[in-house]
C-alpha cells in the first residue's frame, strides 16, 4: 500500500486508500483461527478409483497445542450444506491415535481416503469440509483444491493426526 501511496505522490494525484488488488492479497498470510491452529488441504492423489488427500494442521499460535484423535470432519457441497457421508477409522493408516503436541510453527498431517464408486444414486461431490482437529474443539472450513468425487457410496476414513 506504500508503494502505491508513493506513487500517487510523485503523479501529483490524491491517495485514496486503494482496494487490495488479487496479487497484495494473494501474499498475505491466512489469520490463525481459533483456537490458534490453521489447517489446510492438498490436492491429493488418485489413481484407479482410490483417492486421497491430507489435512496439514499447524501451530500457528503462541503457544503449545495438544490433540489426541482423528480430526472430526464434515464433508460440505458447493453451498456449502452437509452431505451425508459415513466417517470411518483409515483402513491403509492403522496407527492409533497418539498424543501430539505441537510447538509454535510446528504441523502434523491427517490423511483422508475413498473409493469413487458408483453403484446407483446421486454422485456425492464435495467442494469443502467442516474440519474440528478433535471432537469438541471449533471447527473451520478447509477449501478443497478440487472436488472430492465421493461416488456414490457416501464414505470416507481418515487417519488419526500422524
Amino acid at each position: 500500500m506504500a508503494v502505491l501511496a508513493g506513487v500517487a505522490a510523485c503523479t501529483g494525484s490524491p491517495s485514496p486508500t486503494p482496494a487490495p488488488t488479487a496479487s497484495a492479497s494473494a501474499v498475505v498470510a491466512p489469520a490463525c483461527p481459533a483456537p490458534g491452529v490453521l489447517i489446510t488441504a492438498d490436492r491429493g492423489d488418485a489413481a484407479a478409483g482410490y483417492r486421497e488427500i491430507s489435512l496439514h494442521l499447524t501451530n500457528c499460535g503462541a503457544t503449545e497445542y495438544t490433540l489426541q484423535g482423528r480430526p472430526e470432519i464434515t464433508v460440505l457441497d458447493d453451498k456449502h450444506q452437509p452431505l451425508h457421508v459415513t466417517i470411518g477409522a483409515s483402513i491403509h493408516y492403522t496407527a492409533g491415535p497418539r498424543r501430539v503436541t505441537l510447538k509454535p510453527g510446528q504441523g502434523t498431517t491427517a490423511v483422508l481416503a475413498w473409493h469413487n464408486t458408483v453403484t446407483s444414486g446421486a454422485v456425492q461431490n464435495g467442494a469443502a469440509l467442516e474440519v474440528a482437529p478433535v471432537k469438541g474443539a471449533p471447527e473451520q472450513v478447509v477449501a478443497l483444491p478440487a472436488a472430492m468425487d465421493l461416488g456414490t457410496t457416501g464414505k470416507l476414513d481418515t487417519s488419526a493426526w500422524l
